[in-house]
């Protein structure tokens, strides 16, 4: 079976059949005196056989240099010298027979020798041009894996690239398939099959063995095994790729992160910068009050007086448009004396008094300290059983007088409803929330709305909300606040109930 199956292969090889062609066409020339002479033409007999014998050398036998050097490219040196000797078996008749040379076998037997050590040369050159090619080919294919690597952003992209490298340095790579497996995953060359030959080597990486190279191919080809110093080229090849791929993907996540970091850092120092700026800010505002605030408040309670004093003198006289005015005066006494006492009171919080407080009482009392507007409706609905809190009532109670007075200005110029409740949360803290319906606050300002002199009204100075969230925050709680321009505003303050002993 074997035999047969190496007869037909022979038989397959195209360049075989070109020899045998050749060898035919070159006996019919060499023995064309011959048949000429069957045939009776006596003239072309004459002049052509005259070339078997041109001082002294066989012209007509040196066509079979054409079959033996052909013979010698594609298939090497012993078939070039097997053709060598078939050349000789078909001039010995013609020797034998018709030459008139003394020593028959000689000629022939000198002819062959020539044409074996021609053939051996040529097939010498043929092969050395055929190796030099192929290093030519595997020195591009390592040359491909590596610029394949760095054009890769991981392995997964890289390895597919690679599966079609490696056919591309082998002696047939129509008739090879490659199969990488790396780790759990698995590349493989496009219709893909397993064959018989085949060659393999463990994939290193780093030292350590994470997969395994597959060589296969279609027919049984010797030159897998006689080339195995290439395929452990190949895989090392690939190995040390695979670990510059890794290494890259490293570093550019490393580069990714450190950008991120430093993005962090900056908007931290950002934010630091601008703490610094606010509190040189405040800083200034700090003396400006302790400097100013004393010196304001001393002539506030001149004019306060004197217009007490005029307006009971007008009084008895009757004098009613004098008295609205001196009222428009005492009312922006009142606003100058808010602001003193705001800058003053931001300068100098003292530290809040803890005290067990009932949150309901606070709220009604915060409450009954504020003048509502007949179109606002305030709903207090606090709930009907007691809350006890351990917090600074002064302090929590000017929180909730300023949330309250902002929002009722909030709802001044329309018939407003501010709504109060109150609930308790399972980690520990109370919630106390003030929802109006008022203008609402802008969502570019809700980021700014607790830094200090930041203002959108036309009276005051921006330190009300400062104040309260910092009151808020020594006693333990923290405020929130959600706002939608022009449906309202909701003040949420939580603070920490009254443990149970």
């Amino acid at each position: 079976m074997s035999y047969k199956r190496n007869k037909k292969c022979w038989w397959a090889n195209v360049h075989l059949r070109y020899i045998i062609a050749i060898m035919v066409l070159c006996s019919i020339i060499y023995y064309l005196p011959v048949i000429g002479g069957l045939f009776g033409w006596t003239s072309l007999e004459n002049s052509l056989s005259s070339l078997h014998d041109f001082y002294g050398i066989d012209f007509l036998g040196l066509v079979f240099f054409a079959p033996v050097v052909y013979t010698a490219y594609v298939l090497g040196v012993i078939p070039a010298v097997l053709a060598a000797l078939i050349a000789m078996l078909i001039l010995l008749p013609h020797a034998i027979l018709i030459d008139t040379y003394p020593n028959a076998l000689f000629k022939p037997t000198a002819f062959v020798i020539i044409l074996s050590a021609v053939g051996a040369a040529v097939a010498m050159l043929q092969k050395s041009e055929q190796q030099h090619h192929q290093r030519m080919k595997e020195m591009k294919c390592l040359y491909d894996i590596g610029k394949a690597a760095e054009e890769s952003g991981s392995v997964v992209e890289f390895l597919p690239k690679v599966v079609g490298l490696i056919p591309q340095a082998m002696q047939s790579p129509e008739e090879t398939n490659v199969r990488i497996t790396f780790h759990d995953q698995v590349f493989k060359s496009p219709d893909f099959h397993k064959s018989p030959s085949k060659i393999s080597e463990n994939l290193v990486v780093g030292g350590e063995a994470l997969g395994l190279v597959e060589i296969y191919s279609s027919r049984d080809n010797p030159y897998l095994k006689k080339r195995n110093h290439l395929t452990k080229t190949l895989v090392e090849r690939i190995g040390g790729a695979i670990r510059q791929v890794e290494l890259e993907q490293s570093l550019q996540g490393y580069y990714e992160q450190l950008e991120d970091e430093v993005d962090i850092r900056t908007k931290d120092l950002e934010k630091v910068q601008e703490k610094l700026i606010r509190s040189e800010r405040l800083a200034a505002v700090g003396e400006l009050a302790s400097g100013v605030g004393h010196e304001l408040r001393n002539p506030l309670n001149v004019i306060r007086n004197c217009a007490y004093l005029l307006n009971m003198a007008l009084t008895d006289k009757g004098d009613e448009e004098a008295a609205n005015t001196l009222k428009v005066l005492d009312k922006q006494v009142d606003i100058t004396n808010k602001i003193v006492t705001d800058l003053l009171d931001f300068t100098r919080i003292t530290p809040p008094s803890p005290d067990r407080v009932d949150l309901n009482t606070l709220i009604n009392e915060s409450l009954s300290w504020i003048t509502v507007p007949e179109q606002v409706t305030v709903n207090n609905n606090v709930n009907g059983h007691p809350m006890q809190v351990r917090t600074d009532a002064e302090q929590i109670s000017r929180v909730f007088t300023n949330i309250i007075s902002n929002a009722i200005q909030a709802m001044n110029a329309k018939d407003g409803k501010l709504d109060i409740d109150t609930g308790a949360e399972d980690d520990g803290f109370v919630w106390i929330k003030f929802q109006d319906n008022g203008c609402g606050i802008p969502e570019d300002n809700m980021d700014k709305i607790f830094e200090p002199l930041f203002t959108t009204k036309p009276k005051g100075i921006g330190l009300g909300l400062a104040i309260t969230k910092r009151l808020v925050e020594q006693n333990g709680g923290k405020i929130e606040i959600a706002s939608q321009t022009g449906q309202g505003t909701t003040f949420t303050v939580k603070l920490p109930l009254e443990k149970r002993r």
